[in-house]
């Protein structure tokens, strides 16, 4: 019984042993030459190997001439291996060059895509400083503005809806910040500011209400019955509405 635990233990030691060789086998060195590196990195990048695969466009930026064709996918990867270990601010940097570079490139509407995508990543919450998300709209508005056919600038669009949603709901926490503490003019500002510049959010019926409110609290009567006739017109099935 032992020796066939040890036969299993010897099988199982080899198994990882050839496991580990395998684990240490990608070098960027031993490939015959930059089409054929640039393969094994693609490999290494679907794989989810990013540090790799990374070190391999890395040497190929390198290896491969200026004028090359391969030279703006040996970028755009190298950025979007950036981006998978969440190195969001050099991917940025690597995705802009590509698509400052390489403009007439069929990545280029795809780097700057993933330029805005690297700057919204370093804005995911409201209450943060907003210039990187601020950043992200311009870029994303860039791609629509030079490559309006491109797949990317529909992408690009669905992106901004999502990044006002998020600017709205920064103003809205910040009216109601100041409407909780019965701060009535500093929450107006805000409401207002929501409905006027994000009209297609999905807070803009919440701060109709907020708003005649506030108004209602501070006594300004022809206000109210102003925002109230149009909260009526195109919010009239909402419950606080109907009260």
């Amino acid at each position: 019984m032992f020796v066939i635990r040890q036969r299993f233990a010897w099988a199982a030691l080899a198994a990882a042993l050839a496991t580990a060789a395998g684990c240490h086998r990608f070098d960027p060195r031993s490939f015959s030459g930059p089409e054929a590196l640039f393969r094994g990195a693609m490999r290494e990048f679907r794989a989810g190997r990013f540090q790799r695969a990374q070190a391999a466009f890395q040497q190929l930026t390198f290896d491969v001439p200026p004028r090359d064709t391969l030279l703006p996918k040996v970028r755009y990867f190298l950025a979007e291996c950036q981006f998978g270990q969440r190195d969001f601010v050099t991917a940025a940097r690597e995705f802009r060059r590509v698509a400052d570079e390489f403009p007439t490139d069929s990545l280029a509407p795809w780097a700057l895509l993933r330029t805005g995508d690297a700057y919204a990543e370093l804005w995911r919450r409201p209450e943060l400083d907003p210039s990187n998300a601020q950043t992200a709209v311009a870029t994303y508005q860039e791609l629509q503005g030079r490559y309006p056919d491109a797949r990317g600038a529909v992408i690009a669009g669905a992106r901004l809806r999502q990044l006002n949603e998020l600017f709205a709901t920064k103003e809205y926490e910040n009216g109601l910040f100041y409407f909780r503490r019965r701060a009535w003019d500093s929450a107006i500002l805000y409401f207002k500011n929501l409905i006027a510049t994000y009209p297609s959010a999905s807070l803009v019926p919440d701060a109709y209400v907020r708003l005649v409110r506030a108004y209602g609290a501070i006594g300004y009567r022809e206000e109210m019955q102003e925002v109230c006739e149009t909260v009526r017109r195109f919010y009239g099935a909402r419950a606080d509405v109907r009260r």
